[in-house]
């Protein structure tokens, strides 16, 4: 009951901290910070504590190769945003999610190769993908926006951890990085603001992607040798330490 009223109070907060960034600095730095592991660390950290380290640590090698379907995700849907409505758009990319999904539940090698493979396909991501020029005008968004956001996120998080014994570390771990808070985002900013600033926010997003690898690549590692706190620490220090070289370098 605690962990649940836990994700109860912080899962809103972290959502809602993410879209006011958005709202204040702009789509790409919100997009950046919506990139890190704002759902996907709290799950893991759910899964250590109900579940066990072991658990945890299986799950962030399955969250790796969720990773994949996720920055395709957001390269799909930036590049449909200006053919296409937002719901068949959205239909279509969860579609090649879930068979991602499926085909990744076979895969057995080596953690090491799979987090190489994940940085260098978000490097080819980032290079291809669309650069809109900055609109002259932003709609303000309505009142719902913000709470709607907050709840989607919410659920989701909920789900994935109370469902947890049920559905194993590997599916589990596959479906942490579901892009649940890039389709917020997404969808959200490609109805509000139209399809320039929805790849503007997707953008950014994908710029934070090597960070999000890196913490899940640190807890897959450190969490079966150290304590929980310890491993997460540390996973969390080397992903913002990546973010803030990958922001430098890609500015």
């Amino acid at each position: 009951m605690s962990t649940l009223l836990l994700k109860l109070i912080l899962m809103p907060s972290l959502i809602g901290g993410v879209t006011l960034a958005a709202r204040r600095w702009g789509n790409v730095v919100g997009g950046w910070l919506g990139g890190f592991p704002w759902i996907a660390g709290p799950i893991s950290i759910f899964l250590a504590l109900e579940q066990s380290k072991t658990f945890a640590a299986q799950s962030a090698a399955g969250s790796l190769l969720g990773c994949f379907s996720t920055y395709a995700f957001a390269w799909l849907y930036a590049k449909g945003a200006a053919r296409f409505h937002w719901f068949p758009l959205l239909m279509g990319c969860y579609a090649m999610i879930f068979v991602s999904l499926y085909l990744g539940q076979f895969y057995s090698g080596s953690i090491h190769v799979l987090f190489v493979a994940l940085l260098l396909f978000i490097a080819l991501v980032y290079w291809k993908f669309p650069r809109p020029t900055v609109p002259t005008h932003i709609p303000p968004p309505p009142r719902f926006d913000l709470p709607l956001r907050m709840l989607v996120a919410t659920v989701f998080v909920a789900g994935i951890t109370q469902l947890a014994a049920w559905t194993g570390p590997v599916w589990s771990g596959l479906l942490t990085p579901f892009p649940i808070m890039t389709t917020c985002l997404a969808v959200f900013t490609h109805i509000q603001q139209g399809p320039a600033q929805c790849a503007r926010i997707l953008r950014g997003m994908v710029s934070s992607g090597f960070g999000f690898a890196a913490f899940l690549y640190g807890v897959g590692l450190l969490l079966p040798h150290t304590s929980l706190w310890v491993a997460y620490s540390i996973a969390l220090l080397f992903s913002s330490l990546t973010n803030l070289l990958t922001l430098k370098f890609l500015r």
